[in-house]
């Protein structure tokens, strides 16, 4: 499926998971999908480096950050890194800084809100567990779908 409607996604399908409409759009992407990978960093983005510097094809980081506003979980140097390693975007429990920069970057980002205070580097965090936030379950494997209507997750991915 190269290209989406969420709200087609939703006529279409049953089996699906809609987000609670809580996030903003940032990055220049509007549109965007993909394998979902989990990341649990509250306060803390020493993990979100981590993972953004694997090599993927597309998949998308979501970030539970308990929607914490006291920090970003998440900058332009990291935004740009991402998108130079394949990343097509990040759902985000919690906040971007240099949101004005990272408009002009290629990725899709979805988050709370915005802080300019950077996280802590204390390399707190956790890969690949099961996140809950915005009335949905983020699992590791599941495919996630977003476009300016909203965010979908699906087990199986839409082709």
């Amino acid at each position: 499926m190269s290209d989406f409607y969420t709200a087609d996604i939703c006529d279409q399908y049953r089996d699906i998971q809609i987000c609670e409409n809580i996030f903003k759009s940032y990055g220049k992407k509007a549109k965007f999908k993909g394998k979902i990978r989990t990341v649990n960093a509250i306060e803390d983005n020493s993990y979100v480096k981590k993972l953004i510097d694997e090599e993927v094809n597309g998949d998308i980081m979501v970030i539970d950050g308990n929607g914490s506003k006291k920090c970003a979980l998440l900058g332009d140097n990291l935004a740009q890194k991402a998108s130079d390693n394949g990343w097509s975007g990040f759902i985000i429990h919690g906040c971007i800084r240099d949101s004005e920069i990272i408009s002009t970057i290629n990725i899709g980002i979805k988050a709370l809100d915005t802080m300019p205070l950077k996280s802590e580097k204390k390399n707190i965090g956790e890969f690949g567990k099961d996140l809950k936030f915005a009335n949905v379950l983020f699992k590791e494997g599941y495919y996630a779908y977003s476009d300016q209507d909203g965010i979908i997750i699906r087990k199986n991915e839409i082709v």
